[in-house]
């Protein structure tokens, strides 16, 4: 089954009712070998489905959202390539037509045409589940905390400092202090630290961490992490193209953006902890001193709680963004 315009594959239009749909609908492509295209709705999958070859052994496992199998059905067995398109269906149709044109109107095995056309799309299939949430809630912390910048600072000196999509680096890195960012949707101030050296201060540079606890909202009293980089983009203005390529380094694609529609807002203001003696860190210098064999200890991710820790009040920028310097 094809649109209405009588084409080898559903306009966009025709596509969306579909993938809208209530239940799963079988399209047949016309040409050989026999292609059955079938939408499944409910778990947003995409399956191509053709009779089975000696040389349709196909290596998909690089990829996150795409797989194949053999299938044994309706008297007879059967290749298909399955996307669990997560919402990106018109994407997910297009790698499927794709497939199909190539074995149909190229002649080429399914395989072949799976393996051309996944070269093909390997930016979009390896990114195409978006930021795992707990990345969203980092990047949509740190935008807060960049938007706050903007208020004193040039767009050029705020995104100079921003290094939280670089490895090995503190989140800003301002003259004098750095600011390692971390945000959770806990009712509580818990925060996972990676390694033994993220909360190692720069030499004769101060280090503190931003504690940002963020909760569901609605749509009027919050905002999507779609929305909060729209209005971090806007502010920018001749630096968008930069801010653009350092949220493509933290994984940020623009097709994904449906993605991240559900509103968040603040639990409780931010607060502040200077990274010194009286806070709680687990380094080199904590193992070394402390644990038998120490080299042997390759690395530590561990989860502190600062609810009941006494924040402090940090240096500009970060002075007027947590509790009590509105």
């Amino acid at each position: 089954m094809t649109d209405d315009a009588g084409g080898r594959h559903l306009s966009r239009d025709a596509l969306e009712k579909y993938l809208a749909g209530n239940a799963p609908a079988a399209l047949m492509l016309p040409g050989a070998p026999y292609c059955r295209v079938i939408i499944e709705p409910g778990p947003r999958r995409i399956v191509l489905r053709t009779p089975r070859q000696v040389d349709d052994t196909v290596d998909v496992t690089g990829f996150e959202y795409v797989t194949t199998r053999t299938v044994a059905a309706e008297g007879a067995t059967w290749s298909e390539l399955v996307v669990d398109h997560g919402g990106q269906g018109v994407e997910a149709y297009l790698l499927i037509s794709d497939v199909a044109d190539l074995m149909q109107l190229r002649g080429l095995s399914f395989g072949k045409a799976v393996r051309t056309a996944t070269a093909t799309f390997q930016d979009l299939l390896s990114n195409a589940r978006g930021l795992p949430p707990e990345k969203q809630t980092g990047l949509y912390g740190e935008l807060l905390f960049v938007e706050s910048c903007l208020d004193k600072m040039s767009p050029a000196q705020v995104l100079d400092a921003w290094h939280g999509y670089t490895r090995h680096e503190h989140d800003f890195v301002f003259p004098g202090a750095c600011f390692e960012v971390k945000s959770t949707r806990s009712e509580r101030r818990r925060h996972r630290i990676s390694g033994l050296e993220q909360l190692q201060p720069v030499p004769n540079t101060t280090l503190w961490l931003l504690s940002i606890q963020l909760t569901s909202s609605t749509p009027e009293a919050g905002r999507s992490l779609a929305e909060l980089v729209d209005d971090v983009r806007d502010r920018l203005g001749a630096d968008g193209d930069r801010f653009e390529t350092m949220l493509a380094e933290l994984g940020w694609r623009e097709r994904d953006r449906s993605l991240y529609r559900n509103p968040l807002t603040l639990r409780a203001p931010a607060t502040a902890y200077p990274i010194d003696d009286g806070f709680p860190v687990l380094d080199r210098s904590v193992v070394d001193s402390g644990c038998a064999r120490p080299e042997l200890i390759i690395d530590v991710d561990y989860t502190i709680d600062l609810t009941s820790l006494q924040p402090g009040t940090p240096p500009a920028p970060a002075d007027r963004f947590v509790e009590g310097n509105d």
